[in-house]
C-alpha cells in the first residue's frame, strides 16, 4: 500500500504492507526508500512493515527545501506511526537513518518497541581514527562547493577509507553507481543533509534514560570501518546489545535473505530481553 503523509511541510510517500507488529525502515543517506525492495516481501510475514521517502528526497516533496532538521525528521516518522494506526514501532537505521531513529528514541520513548542501529556513523565516540574526521568533513564539503557533488563523493570516499584529503580530486569524472546515495540525489543530499547527519550525534544519555530497547549491529564485512567501530562504541554507551550481521555496510541491498533473518532474530532477542523485569 502506498499512501501520502503530510507533516510540517512535507509530503511524506509511505510504502507499508503485511500485517503483526509496525516495524518502520528508516533509509539512510540518499533517503530514498526503494533501498529496502528486496527484503521487504519476506519482512511482511511477520510484520507490518513501512519505509519512506525521507522529506525531500524520492517521491517525498517539501514546501520550501531547508537543511535536514533531524528532530523534524523524527517528527516525520512520529507522523507516519500515528497515520498507519499504531501507538508504537520497532525502528531499523542504517547508517545516517540510525540517526533519525536514535533522535525520536530520545525524544519519544513512548512510542519506540526497539531500536536496531546498523553502522550509525557517530565518529564523535572513536578515539583511534587514523584521520580527523570533523576537518575531513568540512573538506568534502569545501569540494562540493568549488568542484561538484562528484567531485565531492570521491573525496568523502578517500575519508571512508581512512586517507585525508589534500584537495579536490584531479578529475570529476568519477563512477557513482556505488554510491550510497543514488546519482540524481548527490546534489540534494550533499547540500542539504551531509553536513548534519556527518557531525550530529543523537543524545544517547537521553536514550538510555527512557530505557528504549535497543541494539547496536555492524556487518561482518566491515571490520574496522569507523562505522562499524562506532556501533561498538555507542554499545558501551548504551550498555546495550551489540550484534555482527552478514554482509557488509547495506546488507539490504547485498545479502537481502540473510539480512531478513538477521533482523527477525535480532528483534526476538529484543522482545525477549524486554520481558524481563529490570532488564534493559
Amino acid at each position: 500500500m502506498y499512501k501520502t503523509v503530510a507533516n510540517e511541510g512535507a509530503n511524506l510517500h509511505v510504502w507499508s504492507q503485511g500485517q503483526g507488529p509496525l516495524l518502520i525502515l528508516i533509509p539512510p543517506g540518499g533517503g530514498d526508500s526503494a533501498r529496502f525492495t528486496k527484503v521487504i516481501s519476506n519482512l511482511s510475514n511477520h510484520y507490518t512493515v513501512a519505509t519512506y521517502d525521507r522529506r525531500g528526497n524520492g517521491k517525498s516533496t517539501v514546501s520550501r527545501e531547508e537543511i535536514l532538521n533531524p528532530s523534524e525528521s523524527a517528527r516525520d516518522v512520529v507522523a507516519i506511526i500515528k497515520d498507519l494506526g499504531f501507538s508504537k514501532a520497532s525502528l531499523f537505521g542504517p547508517s545516517s537513518g540510525g540517526l533519525i531513529a536514535l533522535t525520536l528514541a530520545a525524544g519519544y520513548p513512548q512510542l519506540v518497541d526497539h531500536v536496531i542501529l546498523h553502522e550509525v556513523p557517530t565518529f564523535c565516540l572513536l578515539t583511534d581514527e587514523p584521520i580527523d574526521r570533523l576537518e575531513a568533513t568540512f573538506a568534502v564539503y569545501r569540494i562540493y562547493l568549488q568542484s561538484g557533488p562528484e567531485a565531492a563523493l570521491e573525496a568523502f570516499r578517500e575519508t571512508v577509507a581512512g586517507r585525508p584529503i589534500a584537495g579536490p580530486p584531479p578529475s570529476s569524472e568519477v563512477n557513482v553507481r556505488n554510491s550510497e546515495v543514488e546519482p540524481h540525489r548527490l546534489d540534494y543530499f550533499l547540500k542539504n543533509e551531509f553536513l548534519v547527519l556527518s557531525i550530529f550525534t543523537p543524545n544517547l544519555e537521553q536514550v538510555k534514560a527512557g530505557r528504549v530497547s535497543v541494539a547496536t549491529v555492524e556487518g561482518s564485512a566491515s571490520g574496522d570501518m569507523f562505522y562499524a567501530k562506532a556501533a561498538r562504541a555507542q554499545a558501551e554507551v548504551l550498555g546495550c546489545p551489540h550484534f555482527v550481521w552478514d554482509g557488509g555496510h547495506e546488507p539490504f541491498q547485498t545479502n537481502p535473505e540473510e539480512f531478513v533473518a538477521d533482523i527477525e532474530r535480532t528483534l526476538s532477542k529484543l522482545d525477549a530481553t524486554k520481558a524481563i523485569p529490570g532488564s534493559w
